[in-house]
């Protein structure tokens, strides 16, 4: 889609900025000298022309033409490339022919030019779309076919509890675990150890980022936001807060998480095949958890490095309360006036994030607690251009945009008896986001209210009955200003200049989405080896009057105490993005698509060193949202389908209490049909990802570490060649089939190493977060030149020394 959330515009702007620091940007690598510049010609004069008799238009008619214009400025030659209709030929070239233009110059000289040259013969201007704004995403940076990759894959230090110091000065592991699929109660589980999830290099110790090495979890690129999980769009998986979805995982949509990794107990993956607890999503799950603050004295620590410092406090009140309060800053906004091409923009407010989360528990006796959060993220970016954008007028003055979320959380568990407990959470907030692209511009905000509650009842040693209801509601006003929305996702034509598309108005308008859900689940063993899961999800989703019944099932048999078998199959239904209910912008008709997941696979332990797994999978999707085949009204039809298929393999090693190491590998495929059409590549089709983990702590407070990714790069679909659109002096780029090249392979070694001392009960650790050791040349996409006759390959993250130093007591 043109107008792309503000999240991807924001993290384009900051990490190719970034990205680049240490070299010239690719509009400066393509420019020729000033004294040699090549000026395309410009049009002066087109006289008007009369349509072919009984034409009656109701949409725009292209005919493309090849236009030889002399020095003078006039067409000396012109003929037909391509047409719908031979009635509209003779109209347009007899207009062509008799057009002026300014004559392309070579510096100062005029030359002879051969180009290609679009001629529309417009239909009648449509009324004003009045529509709400609240989630239309938003404009891209044009010419690139593929943007670079976000800023240092970095996060936050530690995760979850704040560790003690060992006598020998080195940091003791933390209280938590990663786990990559599932409890029980899902088809499976893998984990990354305790101690491990502080330890990854390339993560700065964040607990969110440690899922990245996991099997199934493709690398993902700006502003994804959500990691692809098993083939899936960011957007089709969802990352919950003890229950309760949030909007976004990362700042700038990769640089570090929303929420302290000290602060958090758990993180578990869910890459496909999820309980019924979970709905709203065809893809996966990130299922994030909070702990209590800890009750035994005070305890603090904080961590300042390049990217951003973070200061995490906690204390008890009395012996049933205890109190935490954590917070970070971005330190970019410090040196990133120094390393943004000059020749590119000025910054006015270079990019900024921050987050805050504080945790109030209490124990009403043994059987209740109430767990009080407080928590919020924000980002920002503001840049002026210069000079104005010659290759597309569209992209003109200020860039600027700010997100951020604040909620009130509560949350209250009760055991009622030995076999039945209740969870009960309700969460409050405001979402508010801006952005502005020129005279474009997209603004909206609202409350959000989310509620859940599920009981669980042991009927017996073999019998678990798990019910619950939720809640998802949000209530935004918004007002939007940009290009009609089409296609998101295999849609080249995202990448089209601004200032040639047409734009939308969308004032004071409201969109409420509330979206009820129920679910029941058992977990039963008819044998003491076989647990078996069925369940079943109801959801209805207010913005389409639609509702969706997915029954699923999970099964593990325990072959020996080393072996595990698993298999899972299930439905599961996502609406389409709410924004896509908004008449003119979208489709009020549209209804929910559906996925059909199926995965088996095993888990073995060879001793206690080494852990083995593997698993398969497959997913068929039914009903995906598709643009309209000839991208007019209403813009989104439930015309498309998909198919992702691919095995998992992983294997943990622990030799001993200071080593540790972690091999996932992933082979898959994703595939989509679009108005069933033959299967194409999906945009962020990753075959191959591989990663490797390794450290080791060395003895008297120092650690090394060291992670290895080799990734397949994402497909791209070709620019084949251009034609120059009149109405706005800008060349169109041509495409190829969609998806048809891919981008090379990515490959990136991360260091890290890390000097724990012992200074009384405080300890301090200076460390190094060596990004893209050996500095690998990543190509993430391609710019292009005016009229795309030369290309530059854009890059990813140079190599990025972090610095930092964590202090803990």
């Amino acid at each position: 889609m043109r107008l792309r959330s503000f999240r991807t515009v924001l993290l384009a702007f900051a990490a190719s900025s970034l990205a680049t620091a240490h070299a010239p940007s690719a509009a400066a690598q393509t420019a020729p000298a000033a004294d040699d510049a090549l000026t395309p010609p410009r049009l002066l004069s087109a006289p008007p022309v009369a349509l072919p008799a009984g034409a009656a238009l109701k949409e725009p008619v292209n005919v493309e033409l090849e236009l030889t214009i002399d020095t003078s400025g006039h067409v000396s030659a012109a003929r037909v490339t391509s047409s719908p209709a031979a009635a509209y030929d003779d109209s347009a070239l007899a207009a062509a022919r008799a057009f002026v233009f300014e004559p392309a110059r070579r510096g100062s000289e005029p030359l002879a030019v051969t180009v290609g040259y679009r001629y529309v013969f417009p239909a009648a201007a449509p009324a004003p779309v009045e529509a709400p704004a609240a989630t239309a995403p938003a404009p891209s940076a044009p010419k690139t076919a593929n943007p670079p990759s976000p800023v240092p894959n970095a996060a936050p230090p530690a995760p979850n509890a704040a560790p003690n110091a060992a006598p020998n000065g080195e940091l003791e592991s933390f209280e938590a675990t990663a786990e990559v699929e599932a409890p029980p109660r899902e088809t499976t589980k893998r984990s990354v150890g305790e101690a491990e999830l502080t330890k990854i290099p390339g993560t700065r110790g964040d607990a969110l980022r440690a899922i990245e090495v996991l099997p199934g979890v493709a690398r993902t690129g700006i502003g994804d936001g959500t990691p692809i999980l098993r083939g899936a769009s960011g957007d089709e998986s969802q990352t919950y807060l003890d229950g309760i979805p949030v909007p976004f995982l990362y700042h700038f949509g990769g640089v570090t998480s929303f929420f302290s990794s000290r602060l958090l107990s758990r993180v578990e993956l869910y890459p496909g095949n999820f309980s019924s607890r979970f709905g709203r999503v065809t893809g996966g799950v990130i299922d994030v958890r909070a702990r209590d603050p800890k009750r035994d004295g005070f305890h603090g620590n904080f961590d300042l490095n390049l990217i951003d410092t973070s200061l995490e406090l906690e204390t008890p009140v009395d012996d049933d309360t205890g109190i935490a309060l954590a917070g970070r800053r971005s330190n970019i906004d410090f040196i990133y006036s120094s390393i943004v091409p000059k020749d590119t923009f000025s910054v006015v407010a270079a990019p900024l994030y921050y987050d805050y989360q504080g945790i109030v528990s209490h124990r009403f006796g043994p059987h209740h607690k109430l767990r009080v959060l407080a928590y919020g993220s924000h980002d920002q970016l503001k840049l002026v251009f210069k000079h104005p954008n010659s290759d597309d007028p569209g992209l003109s003055g200020n860039v600027a945009g700010t997100v951020g979320f604040h909620r009130l959380q509560a949350e209250l568990h009760s055991d009622f008896s030995p076999s039945i407990s209740q969870e009960l959470t309700l969460a409050v907030g405001r979402l508010d986001a801006a952005q502005h692209f020129g005279e474009l511009q997209q603004v909206f905000g609202g409350e959000e209210v989310y509620g859940r509650g599920e009981w669980n009842l042991e009927v017996e040693p073999s019998l678990r009955i798990i019910g619950g209801l939720d809640l998802f509601a949000n209530f935004f006003r918004g007002q939007y200003r940009g290009p009609v929305p089409t296609q998101q996702e295999g849609n080249p034509r995202d990448g089209d200049p601004l200032a040639a598309l047409r734009v939308v108005s969308a004032k004071d308008n409201h969109l409420n989405v509330v979206r009820p859900g129920a679910y029941v689940e058992l977990g039963y063993r008819p044998v003491k080896r076989l647990l078996l899961s069925p369940g079943v999800r109801a959801d209805y989703y207010s913005e389409f009057t639609a509702w969706s019944l997915d029954p699923r099932l999970s099964a593990r048999y325990e072959v020996s105490e080393s072996t595990v078998l698993k298999a899972g199959v299930g439905r599961y239904s996502q609406p389409p993005l709410f924004w896509m209910s908004v008449p003119g912008i979208g489709n009020p008709n549209l209804e929910p698509y559906h996925a059909l997941q199926v995965s088996a696979g095993f888990e073995e332990h060879l001793g206690k060193a080494l852990k083995f797994g593997a698993e398969g999978f497959y997913k068929q999707l039914d009903h995906v949202v598709d643009g309209t085949a000839d991208a007019g009204p209403p813009n989104f039809v439930n015309g498309g389908s998909g198919r992702i298929y691919g095995a998992e393999v992983s294997a943990e090693a622990r030799p001993d209490d200071k080593t540790f190491a972690f091999l996932a590998y992933t082979l898959s495929r994703s595939e989509r049909s679009d108005h069933g059409g033959p299967y194409r590549l999906f945009d962020s089709d990753q075959t191959h990802i591989l990663s490797l983990v390794a450290s080791r702590k060395l003895g008297k407070g120092w650690e090394l570490g060291a992670r290895f990714r080799l990734v397949s790069g994402n497909p791209r679909t070709p620019v084949t060649g251009s034609v120059f659109d009149a109405r706005t002096g800008v060349y169109v780029p041509t495409y190829g089939p969609v998806n048809s090249d891919r981008n090379p392979l990515f490959q990136e070694l991360d260091v890290r190493v890390e000097k724990a001392f012992k200074l009384g009960a405080f300890t301090l650790a200076p460390y190094l977060d060596l990004l893209n050791a050996y500095n690998a040349k990543n190509v993430e996409g391609y710019s292009y030149n005016y009229d795309y006759t030369k290309r530059e390959e854009a890059t990813g993250l140079t190599l990025f020394p972090n610095l930092g130093l964590r202090g803990e007591l």
